[in-house]
């Protein structure tokens, strides 16, 4: 809190001098009302409920990176789950894993990254030409695994027939001195007549990550093997490559798309004499269709069909251990109509999954099952004088059938009621109540056993029920053209909320046998499903203002801070949360030249949860660059230049399993060109 007060204090003086400094006309800010895929009813940020954030253009081009988590922890609300850099899983509000959907153009991934926080998600974040996040409870539309929110990558694998020019292209050459990344990307669109084609491919391998330090913290490890300046064995290569085509006529159109991609990874090392790499394949097929005004009352029909065939080796000392398969089938239609009763216009939804899982060799610590779930949604909304409604209901009924086992079975109930309201021309607030359940998920009813990769021993509890929240959430949102404003206040009471909680207790790998005390020196950590009644709280704050405007260009500042507190009703705190983070960027925008300087301040985690471990405060200095060497009508050449960590400091994030043993990357510096025709 002390940090938090000298940062009001150096930037009040900034802040009281703006009406001086902003030229007298109003300075317009980049359009941040855009329109939301990822809601049905094609909502803007502006009018919509929820609390949603929109990366696109040469925005979501600067902040690519590696994994999904390290490309949006700077959002509000959003952290990264690391399991060293060839892993991040993106927390919002504090949830992770099987409360958070990781989409691929509204299609779920398919992939194992549920089942333990060593697995990457498979969604490859690189060719995104829109990023959307949705915060806070999402489970109404893209089902229970949403109940904490939805991210979703939208790219033109199935090329759009809105295509602006009959051709384009796009290549990429990326360099980063942090771990000698070498990134070599191109993507291709062609149109004609009725037929639209796309072609994209991407290179990437990297060496050992580069740390400040030690990677262990001897603080609380003194006697655990370590390493320093590098992580060892945190090597990555990846290669994906994509193709697709649509057929349309006028606004009708059916299109497919496949995409392979090929991992392999090390996980950070916590002995001397075992490393651990993760080989990982996936073939993915995509299909979309889009019919407009099909019959009366109709506004339009949309569906999407994904089957996923995934894959990966866990080889232990240059040994093929156990291996992960998940095959599944998605598919999801959407039923636009005209005005009815109150309602200006709404959706009805199915959305169905089909999946097979197995793990086989030494491992198989989860059985092989069949998954498969079946989802009835509607979301409805009415425009009035005194504001916008929106009410939404789905019911979603999960089965789980293990192999040699009884079959297990959840039904998901959820609904939510919203309003939008302008009280003056620039302001407008929102409020939301919601009623959200989540099916447990296969890892959470039936792990059982040692996980080498995380070092850990995991026990599930399969007679898990539902888990039930409410949500309550106040938004306001400010816009005159001068300055603009985000404030989200949100409170979720959450009944059996399943928690992943580590015992005090080990797994003694000599004896194979649980431990209370370790006095072999080769132990794992215990961690054992658990079902709680749990709180949060928390907000988001984003204000953009203008301090400078001239004929060479505007310079704008950013004010953000984010938090949530949760704690079970006992009073103990909830495992892997994030600390109070705040801090200001200062953006300069030119149509030739555009920079930012990001600086964040993350307060210590004390509340680390029972049996956890703390985390120090730190403070991030990033800086972005980008500047137009050549622009013609229809190409245009440009090279970037990101620098990373410029303080050079060990920073452990508190939502990470590894953060004693694997701190996130020192001071680097990226750079690259990309060609645009």
């Amino acid at each position: 809190m002390k940090n938090l007060l000298i940062f009001i204090r150096l930037i009040a003086p900034i802040i009281i001098a703006l009406p001086v400094m902003a030229d007298e006309h109003a300075h317009h800010l980049e359009s941040l009302d855009k329109i939301i895929i990822s809601t049905p009813l094609g909502q803007t940020v502006t009018k919509t409920a929820l609390p949603v954030t929109v990366l696109a253009g040469d925005e979501l081009r600067s902040k690519a990176a590696g994994t999904i988590g390290e490309m949006l922890e700077n959002e509000p609300g959003i952290s990264n789950s690391s399991f060293g850099p060839g892993v991040g899983q993106p927390v919002i509000r504090g949830q992770t894993g099987s409360r958070i959907n990781v989409m691929q153009n509204g299609l779920g991934s398919l992939d194992v990254s549920n089942l333990s926080p060593d697995h990457p998600n498979s969604t490859v974040p690189f060719f995104a030409e829109k990023i959307e996040i949705l915060r806070g409870p999402s489970s109404l539309l893209y089902g229970s695994n949403a109940i904490g929110g939805v991210v979703n990558v939208i790219d033109n694998r199935i090329p759009s027939p809105d295509l602006e020019t009959p051709f384009r292209g796009v290549f990429e050459q990326r360099y980063h001195t942090v771990n000698e990344a070498k990134t070599s990307a191109f993507k291709l669109d062609a149109i004609q007549n009725h037929f639209a084609m796309h072609l994209d491919g991407m290179f990437t391998e990297k060496i050992d990550q580069q740390i400040p330090g030690l990677a262990v913290d001897q603080n609380k490890f003194p006697s655990q093997y370590n390493s320093t300046g590098r992580l060892a064995n945190t090597h990555y290569r990846q290669e994906t490559g994509s193709a697709g085509f649509t057929l349309f006529d006028d606004d009708n159109y059916v299109g497919f798309s496949a995409n392979y991609q090929d991992q392999l990874y090390g996980v950070p090392l916590r002995s001397a004499d075992e490393r651990i790499n993760i080989d990982l394949r996936q073939a993915r097929y995509d299909m979309k269709g889009h019919w407009d005004s099909p019959i009366p009352g109709v506004e339009q029909i949309n569906f999407r069909l994904g089957y996923n065939d995934y894959q990966h080796t866990e080889v232990e000392n240059g040994v093929a251990g156990t291996i992960f398969q998940h095959d599944g089938f998605e598919s999801r239609l959407e039923l636009t109509h005209e005005n009815w009763f109150i309602f200006e216009h709404g959706v009805l939804g199915i959305q169905t999954k089909n999946s097979e899982f197995s793990a086989i060799g030494d491992e198989a610590i989860v059985p092989k099952s069949n998954i498969d779930s079946f989802g009835i949604f509607t979301v409805q909304d009415a425009h009035t004088q005194l504001g916008i409604y929106e009410l939404g209901l789905r019911v979603e009924h999960q089965n789980i059938s293990p192999e040699n086992q009884q079959s297990i079975d959840h039904t998901a109930v959820s609904a939510s009621a919203s309003g939008i309201w302008d009280l003056t021309e620039n302001l407008s607030t929102s409020l939301s109540f919601s009623h959200s359940q989540r099916a447990p998920d296969i890892q959470e009813l039936l792990i059982l056993g040692e996980h080498h990769a995380t070092q850990s021993y995991d026990i599930g509890k399969r007679d898990l029920t539902e888990e039930t929240s409410k949500n309550i959430e106040l938004g306001f949102h400010f816009d005159n053209q001068w300055i603009y404003a985000d404030l989200n206040l949100y409170h979720n009471w959450v009944s059996d909320y399943v928690a992943n909680m580590k015992q005090n207790r080990f797994f003694d790998d000599t004896t194979e046998s649980l431990v209370d005390i370790c006095t072999s020196g080769e132990c794992d950590n215990v961690y054992q499903v658990q079902q709680l009644d749990a709180s949060f709280q928390g907000y988001e704050l984003k204000v953009i203002v203008p301090i400078l405007e001239n004929p060479l260009g505007h310079l704008d500042m950013e004010i953000f801070s984010d938090y949530v507190h949760g704690e079970f009703d006992n009073g103990q705190p909830i495992p892997r949360l994030p600390p109070l983070r705040y801090g200001m960027e200062l953006s300069w925008y030119h149509p030739i030249l555009t920079y930012d300087i990001r600086l964040t301040h993350a307060e210590k985690q004390d509340r680390a949860g029972e049996n956890e471990t703390t985390t120090d405060d730190y403070w991030l200095l990033n800086m972005n660059a980008q500047a137009i060497i050549s622009e013609q009508e229809s190409s245009k050449f440009v090279v970037f230049a990101k620098a990373n960590n410029l303080l050079d400091q060990t920073i452990r994030q508190s939502v990470s399993y590894l953060r004693n043993i694997a701190p996130a990357a020192g001071r680097g510096f990226e750079i690259g060109i990309r060609a645009e025709f």
